[in-house]
Protein backbone atom coordinates (compact mmCIF):
# COMPACT_ATOMS: atom_id res chain seq x y z
CA UNK A 1 0.00 0.00 0.00
CA UNK A 2 1.31 3.81 -0.53
CA UNK A 3 2.39 5.89 2.07
CA UNK A 4 0.05 7.38 3.29
CA UNK A 5 -2.79 5.54 1.76
CA UNK A 6 -4.92 3.93 4.34
CA UNK A 7 -7.42 0.98 4.26
CA UNK A 8 -10.13 4.11 5.29
CA UNK A 9 -8.72 6.05 2.39
CA UNK A 10 -9.11 3.56 0.01
CA UNK A 11 -12.55 2.10 0.74
CA UNK A 12 -13.21 5.96 0.86
CA UNK A 13 -12.03 6.19 -2.87
CA UNK A 14 -13.69 2.86 -4.09
CA UNK A 15 -16.97 4.09 -2.61
CA UNK A 16 -16.12 7.14 -4.39
CA UNK A 17 -15.68 5.87 -7.69
CA UNK A 18 -19.38 4.09 -7.79
CA UNK A 19 -21.35 7.15 -6.90
CA UNK A 20 -23.69 7.30 -10.03
CA UNK A 21 -21.96 10.82 -11.21
CA UNK A 22 -18.46 8.78 -11.98
CA UNK A 23 -20.30 5.28 -12.98
CA UNK A 24 -22.38 7.31 -15.74
CA UNK A 25 -18.89 8.60 -16.24
CA UNK A 26 -17.07 5.53 -16.74
CA UNK A 27 -20.07 4.28 -19.15
CA UNK A 28 -19.34 7.40 -21.41
CA UNK A 29 -15.70 6.39 -21.79
CA UNK A 30 -16.68 3.00 -22.23
CA UNK A 31 -18.99 3.79 -25.02
CA UNK A 32 -16.65 6.70 -26.83
CA UNK A 33 -13.35 4.10 -26.08
CA UNK A 34 -15.98 1.41 -28.67
CA UNK A 35 -16.91 3.52 -30.91
CA UNK A 36 -13.56 4.66 -31.39
CA UNK A 37 -12.52 1.24 -31.84
CA UNK A 38 -15.36 0.44 -34.36
CA UNK A 39 -14.45 3.75 -35.94
CA UNK A 40 -11.06 2.47 -37.03
CA UNK A 41 -11.83 -1.33 -37.78
CA UNK A 42 -14.54 0.12 -40.44
CA UNK A 43 -11.29 2.40 -42.00
CA UNK A 44 -9.80 -0.86 -42.27
CA UNK A 45 -12.97 -2.45 -43.93
CA UNK A 46 -12.99 0.30 -46.61
CA UNK A 47 -9.14 -0.11 -46.93
CA UNK A 48 -9.88 -3.70 -47.81
CA UNK A 49 -12.63 -3.29 -49.79
CA UNK A 50 -10.74 -0.11 -51.80
CA UNK A 51 -7.96 -3.07 -52.47
CA UNK A 52 -10.53 -5.17 -53.88
CA UNK A 53 -11.77 -3.12 -55.90
CA UNK A 54 -8.09 -1.71 -57.37
CA UNK A 55 -7.57 -5.33 -57.93
CA UNK A 56 -10.96 -6.09 -59.97
CA UNK A 57 -10.11 -2.74 -62.16
CA UNK A 58 -6.57 -3.79 -62.65
CA UNK A 59 -7.29 -7.60 -63.76
CA UNK A 60 -9.76 -6.38 -66.34
CA UNK A 61 -7.82 -3.60 -67.71
CA UNK A 62 -5.56 -6.31 -68.71
CA UNK A 63 -7.83 -8.29 -70.94
CA UNK A 64 -8.68 -7.97 -74.41
CA UNK A 65 -12.11 -5.97 -75.09
CA UNK A 66 -15.08 -8.50 -75.92
CA UNK A 67 -18.29 -7.25 -77.77
CA UNK A 68 -20.45 -5.30 -76.02
CA UNK A 69 -23.28 -8.40 -76.88
CA UNK A 70 -21.65 -10.64 -75.67
CA UNK A 71 -20.52 -9.16 -72.28
CA UNK A 72 -24.17 -7.62 -72.20
CA UNK A 73 -25.58 -11.45 -72.57
CA UNK A 74 -24.04 -12.20 -69.59
CA UNK A 75 -26.59 -10.16 -67.45
CA UNK A 76 -29.79 -12.14 -68.88
CA UNK A 77 -28.61 -15.06 -66.48
CA UNK A 78 -28.78 -12.90 -63.42
CA UNK A 79 -25.44 -10.98 -62.95
CA UNK A 80 -25.72 -8.07 -61.59
CA UNK A 81 -24.68 -4.87 -63.44
CA UNK A 82 -22.29 -3.93 -60.53
CA UNK A 83 -20.24 -7.35 -61.51
CA UNK A 84 -19.67 -6.40 -64.60
CA UNK A 85 -18.26 -2.16 -64.57
CA UNK A 86 -14.78 -1.80 -66.07
CA UNK A 87 -15.27 -4.70 -68.13
CA UNK A 88 -13.58 -3.66 -71.58
CA UNK A 89 -15.42 -3.51 -74.78
CA UNK A 90 -16.02 -2.96 -78.03
CA UNK A 91 -18.83 -1.84 -80.43
CA UNK A 92 -19.62 -0.56 -83.88
CA UNK A 93 -21.62 1.64 -85.14
CA UNK A 94 -22.31 5.92 -85.36
CA UNK A 95 -22.75 8.77 -83.29
CA UNK A 96 -26.07 10.54 -82.84
CA UNK A 97 -24.61 14.31 -82.14
CA UNK A 98 -27.94 15.54 -81.51
CA UNK A 99 -28.46 13.17 -78.33
CA UNK A 100 -26.03 14.65 -75.70
CA UNK A 101 -25.57 16.02 -72.11
CA UNK A 102 -23.39 17.41 -69.73
CA UNK A 103 -21.67 16.13 -66.96
CA UNK A 104 -21.27 18.93 -64.90
CA UNK A 105 -18.73 19.73 -61.28
CA UNK A 106 -15.93 17.19 -63.14
CA UNK A 107 -12.34 17.74 -62.54
CA UNK A 108 -8.80 16.61 -64.42
CA UNK A 109 -5.42 16.98 -63.11
CA UNK A 110 -6.43 19.55 -60.42
CA UNK A 111 -8.65 21.53 -63.09
CA UNK A 112 -12.57 21.76 -63.24
CA UNK A 113 -14.53 20.77 -66.27
CA UNK A 114 -17.38 18.36 -67.86
CA UNK A 115 -17.70 15.40 -69.35
CA UNK A 116 -19.55 15.59 -73.01
CA UNK A 117 -22.56 12.46 -72.98
CA UNK A 118 -23.35 11.12 -76.78
CA UNK A 119 -25.65 8.58 -77.66
CA UNK A 120 -23.74 6.12 -80.17
CA UNK A 121 -26.35 3.80 -82.17
CA UNK A 122 -24.87 0.63 -81.76
CA UNK A 123 -27.03 -1.12 -84.85
CA UNK A 124 -28.27 0.59 -87.47
CA UNK A 125 -31.13 -1.58 -87.88
CA UNK A 126 -32.60 -0.59 -84.87
CA UNK A 127 -32.21 3.30 -84.73
CA UNK A 128 -34.35 3.12 -81.33
CA UNK A 129 -31.77 1.25 -79.58
CA UNK A 130 -28.46 3.15 -77.86
CA UNK A 131 -25.34 3.12 -75.57
CA UNK A 132 -24.68 6.59 -73.43
CA UNK A 133 -21.05 7.09 -74.19
CA UNK A 134 -19.00 9.21 -71.91
CA UNK A 135 -16.42 10.35 -74.23
CA UNK A 136 -14.40 12.46 -71.99
CA UNK A 137 -13.08 15.85 -69.96
CA UNK A 138 -13.71 19.05 -71.32
CA UNK A 139 -11.74 22.03 -69.54
CA UNK A 140 -14.38 24.49 -68.33
CA UNK A 141 -12.85 27.17 -70.01
CA UNK A 142 -13.30 25.38 -73.32
CA UNK A 143 -16.73 24.67 -72.41
CA UNK A 144 -18.06 28.06 -71.07
CA UNK A 145 -15.80 29.71 -74.02
CA UNK A 146 -14.97 27.50 -77.08
CA UNK A 147 -16.71 26.33 -80.28
CA UNK A 148 -18.41 23.09 -79.77
CA UNK A 149 -17.34 22.06 -82.90
CA UNK A 150 -14.30 21.91 -80.45
CA UNK A 151 -15.12 18.48 -79.23
CA UNK A 152 -18.04 17.15 -80.98
CA UNK A 153 -17.13 13.63 -82.60
CA UNK A 154 -14.71 13.21 -85.37
CA UNK A 155 -15.65 12.31 -88.97
CA UNK A 156 -18.86 13.37 -90.79
CA UNK A 157 -22.68 12.56 -89.07
CA UNK A 158 -23.68 9.18 -89.67
CA UNK A 159 -19.92 7.57 -90.08
CA UNK A 160 -19.51 3.76 -89.12
CA UNK A 161 -16.69 3.44 -86.75
CA UNK A 162 -15.81 1.15 -84.05
CA UNK A 163 -14.78 2.34 -80.21
CA UNK A 164 -13.34 0.80 -77.57
CA UNK A 165 -14.56 1.21 -73.57
CA UNK A 166 -15.61 0.04 -70.09
CA UNK A 167 -18.96 -0.62 -68.95
CA UNK A 168 -20.03 1.91 -65.73
CA UNK A 169 -23.43 1.77 -64.08
CA UNK A 170 -26.14 4.27 -63.94
CA UNK A 171 -27.54 5.74 -60.92
CA UNK A 172 -30.97 7.24 -60.47
CA UNK A 173 -32.03 10.67 -59.45
CA UNK A 174 -30.62 13.24 -62.03
CA UNK A 175 -30.55 16.69 -61.07
CA UNK A 176 -29.77 19.43 -63.64
CA UNK A 177 -30.96 22.20 -66.17
CA UNK A 178 -30.81 21.65 -69.47
CA UNK A 179 -28.13 19.69 -71.02
CA UNK A 180 -26.37 19.81 -67.66
CA UNK A 181 -26.71 17.06 -65.29
CA UNK A 182 -24.92 15.86 -62.30
CA UNK A 183 -25.14 12.05 -62.75
CA UNK A 184 -26.42 9.36 -65.63
CA UNK A 185 -29.80 8.19 -64.98
CA UNK A 186 -31.11 5.59 -67.37
CA UNK A 187 -34.54 6.69 -67.38
CA UNK A 188 -34.09 10.16 -67.54
CA UNK A 189 -31.71 9.34 -70.69
CA UNK A 190 -34.34 7.61 -72.41
CA UNK A 191 -36.92 10.11 -71.71
CA UNK A 192 -34.69 12.77 -73.16
CA UNK A 193 -33.69 11.03 -75.99
CA UNK A 194 -36.60 9.09 -76.94
CA UNK A 195 -34.89 5.89 -77.38
CA UNK A 196 -33.78 2.14 -75.23
CA UNK A 197 -30.64 2.87 -73.43
CA UNK A 198 -28.30 -0.04 -72.93
CA UNK A 199 -28.38 -0.93 -69.07
CA UNK A 200 -25.32 -0.27 -68.76
CA UNK A 201 -23.24 3.22 -70.13
CA UNK A 202 -19.82 3.44 -71.51
CA UNK A 203 -16.76 4.51 -70.43
CA UNK A 204 -14.66 6.11 -74.03
CA UNK A 205 -11.21 4.49 -74.01
CA UNK A 206 -9.97 4.49 -77.72
CA UNK A 207 -12.50 5.85 -81.26
CA UNK A 208 -11.40 6.09 -84.54
CA UNK A 209 -10.22 10.14 -85.18
CA UNK A 210 -10.29 11.15 -81.63
CA UNK A 211 -9.83 15.06 -81.22
CA UNK A 212 -7.63 16.74 -78.54
CA UNK A 213 -11.18 17.27 -76.85
CA UNK A 214 -12.35 15.78 -75.13
CA UNK A 215 -9.30 13.98 -72.99
CA UNK A 216 -10.74 10.33 -72.43
CA UNK A 217 -11.33 9.52 -68.47
CA UNK A 218 -9.35 7.28 -66.94
CA UNK A 219 -11.11 4.12 -65.40
CA UNK A 220 -10.51 4.66 -61.87
CA UNK A 221 -8.61 6.34 -59.47
CA UNK A 222 -6.46 3.29 -58.00
CA UNK A 223 -5.21 5.06 -54.87
CA UNK A 224 -6.13 3.31 -51.56
CA UNK A 225 -7.42 6.68 -50.78
CA UNK A 226 -7.01 8.05 -46.38
CA UNK A 227 -8.23 5.25 -45.00
CA UNK A 228 -5.23 3.79 -43.18
CA UNK A 229 -4.82 7.34 -41.99
CA UNK A 230 -7.81 7.62 -40.87
CA UNK A 231 -7.89 4.06 -39.10
CA UNK A 232 -4.51 4.88 -37.34
CA UNK A 233 -6.43 8.08 -36.15
CA UNK A 234 -9.40 6.50 -34.67
CA UNK A 235 -6.65 4.06 -32.94
CA UNK A 236 -4.63 6.58 -31.58
CA UNK A 237 -7.50 8.33 -29.64
CA UNK A 238 -8.73 4.72 -28.27
CA UNK A 239 -5.00 4.23 -27.01
CA UNK A 240 -5.05 8.19 -25.79
CA UNK A 241 -8.62 7.48 -24.07
CA UNK A 242 -7.09 4.15 -22.46
CA UNK A 243 -3.74 5.78 -21.08
CA UNK A 244 -5.14 9.29 -20.06
CA UNK A 245 -8.34 8.87 -18.44
CA UNK A 246 -7.60 6.58 -15.44
CA UNK A 247 -5.08 9.27 -14.84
Amino acid sequence: MAPGRGPFLVRTEVRNLLKPWWLLSHLVVIALLAATVNLGLWQIRRLQARRDHNRVVAERSLVPPTPISEAFSTLNSGVPPDDLRHTRIRMDGAWLRDAEVVLVNRSMGGGPGVHVVTLFQIDTAYPWAGVAVDRGFVARSLYKDGDVADWSPAGEPGDQLVLKGTLDVFRSGERGHDLEVDRLDRDALESRWEVSLAPMWVRLEEAVGMKDWPVAVPVSDLGEGPHLSYAVQWFVFTAIGLVGYPL
